[in-house]
């Protein structure tokens, strides 16, 4: 599990006493704790930059590789796909609906695999420790990546089957977790360095990393390709060189965030910690049981809890209110993927236009998460003690802190999406500068998270904080699965049709509604 609450409050620097009966792994936490080698989120710094650029390096080749599959899905072309381009005839609303749905499948299938596998990875994680997590999310990015090297190649065997032979991708990603399993290592680290209270601030700083990331690939990719011979798939080899380099940073540099064993007191619904022997004597019925609790219990976190003011009992809804709100934000996120297809449709963009215009979202993002956010936090924020929010008061400030910068975000990002579908569909300016606004909105993410954990917290369930991440990246994975038949299918209905844009209608309304649940939260009591 996380850590405990007295355990978040204790400075990094104090050196933690041996143990007799602690185990290896806490004696090389131990010492790396005592030497310079100690936890803190200022290390999950480089792995969320380079994992964000090297994805923000791909993204733009990756819809050119749906593009092109269509398209030869379409016109059965028989030349490999590297080597293939897009003629006017696949720029027909057949090609792209199709792209589209080979989009949707890739997400689909990678959702429904994380949602499986998050729950487990998290809890294993809670048990093992995170470094671990990190090594397989980052595995899986690779794969991904290499099968669309495979795809994109020379091989005449793949390209002629390209269109199934993609779906593999997804299956391995989904098995390691992928994006949900790496947010949730992510945040569950940072919440093991950081004292307790609203972590808007931290959580922004890392998402504004992320966002810097992002960004930061796709302008690599529009140097290289300025200054170099290098072909659009080219960035699929840069990617997984450099993801490999991260991996050894995290095997050899990285610290672990877990500082005792009671910090990984955590549920061990699958038998992670029971002997070998003994598990191999349970029946296939039981090890099934145990593989389905695992899979359901980080959604049991956004239960209702009973609260007892010394008067009555009542249920709270806090938490509850709070994952609803974020599973809708996260369907409403789902937009962008298809949004990027718009973009590139409608205003008939290349791979390097499309790059530079999501290059200058992300900039903007991380300008709003590393600047913007904080100097708002920084002025609003309750002032609380150093060691973290121990009064009511204080946290009944801080959760509403957190709650009114969650409503004021999705409040916004709402109003941006619905800009983008009532602004003329000729106009780039319109659309980059209304996309532009929406970049302001990322407020969103660190505020739902640092709410959450503050509700937890304020119900007297701090400790279960570290399984909330991983609940909220099983949300992000069912999520995931509904949001492609959502946007997708609209997307491919409507691209024909008199109305186009409804995708972003959809998606203002979904985050309307988020913002109608988070009023719902209450403070009092």
């Amino acid at each position: 599990m996380a850590t405990t609450s007295s355990a978040e409050a204790e400075p990094l620097i104090t050196p933690r006493q041996v143990h007799e009966s602690d185990g290896p792994l806490d004696g090389e936490l131990r010492q790396r704790s005592q030497g310079r080698w100690k936890a803190h989120p200022y290390w999950v710094i480089p792995i969320v930059l380079v994992a964000s650029m090297a994805r923000g390096m791909t993204t733009a080749a990756r819809i050119n590789v749906y593009n092109e599959i269509s398209c030869r899905a379409i016109d059965g072309a028989t030349t490999n796909i590297a080597s293939s381009l897009l003629e006017a005839a696949c720029q027909s609303p057949e090609a792209r609906a199709r792209a589209s749905k080979i989009q949707a499948s890739i997400i689909t299938i990678m959702s429904i695999l994380s949602s499986g596998s998050t729950g487990l990875w998290s809890q294993w994680g809670d048990v093992r420790g995170r470094k671990i997590i990190f090594c397989v999310s980052i595995t899986g990015f690779i794969a991904m990546e290499t099968v669309f090297i495979l795809v994109s190649g020379s091989v005449p065997a793949i390209a002629r089957r390209a269109e199934t032979f993609i779906l593999l991708g997804p299956v391995l990603e989904g098995i390691c977790g992928g994006l949900s399993v790496f947010n949730g290592v992510v945040h569950a680290y940072v919440y093991d360095c950081t004292p307790d209270g609203s972590r808007s601030k931290v959580f922004s700083a890392i998402q504004g990393m992320v966002s810097i990331g992002l960004a930061f690939g796709p302008w690599f990719a529009g140097v290289l390709f300025s200054f170099t011979n290098l072909e659009t798939y080219s960035l699929f080899y840069i990617s997984v060189a450099i993801q490999l380099v991260l991996l050894t940073y995290i095997i050899f540099l990285f610290p672990e965030s877990l500082r005792s064993r009671a910090d990984r007191c955590s549920p061990d619904p699958i038998g992670i910690g029971h002997n070998s022997n003994a598990v191999e004597k349970e029946t296939l019925r039981e090890l099934v049981k145990r593989f389905t609790v695992a899979f359901f219990s980080p959604i049991t976190i956004f239960r209702p809890r009973i609260v007892v003011d010394g008067v009555s009992t009542k249920r709270n809804w806090n938490v509850t209110l709070m994952g609803g709100a974020m599973f809708l934000y996260i369907i409403a996120s789902a937009v962008y993927p298809v949004k990027f297809l718009y973009a590139q449709h409608t205003f008939s963009w290349d791979s390097i236009q499309l790059g530079y215009y999501m290059s200058l979202l992300w900039v903007l993002r991380g300008i709003n998460l590393l600047i913007v956010l904080p100097i708002i936090v920084s002025y609003f924020k309750p002032q609380t003690p150093i060691e973290g929010a121990a009064s009511p008061e204080s946290i009944a400030l801080e959760l509403r802190f957190d709650q009114r910068l969650a409503q004021g975000s999705l409040s916004l990002e709402a109003l941006a999406h619905l800009l983008v579908a009532l602004s003329p569909a000729s106009s780039q300016t319109a659309f980059v500068m209304w996309s532009c606004l929406s970049s302001f909105t990322s407020g969103g993410n660190p505020a739902l998270h640092s709410l959450g954990a503050v509700s937890l917290h304020a119900l007297g369930y701090g400790s279960e904080t570290g399984r909330l991440f991983g609940a909220v990246g099983v949300l992000s994975a069912i999520g995931h699965i509904i949001s492609p038949s959502i946007f997708a299918v609209t997307y491919s209905l409507t691209l024909s049709g008199p109305f186009p844009r409804t995708i972003f209608y959809v998606a203002s309304s979904l985050l309307i509604i988020g913002v109608i649940l988070l009023t719902r939260i209450r403070v009092r009591g």
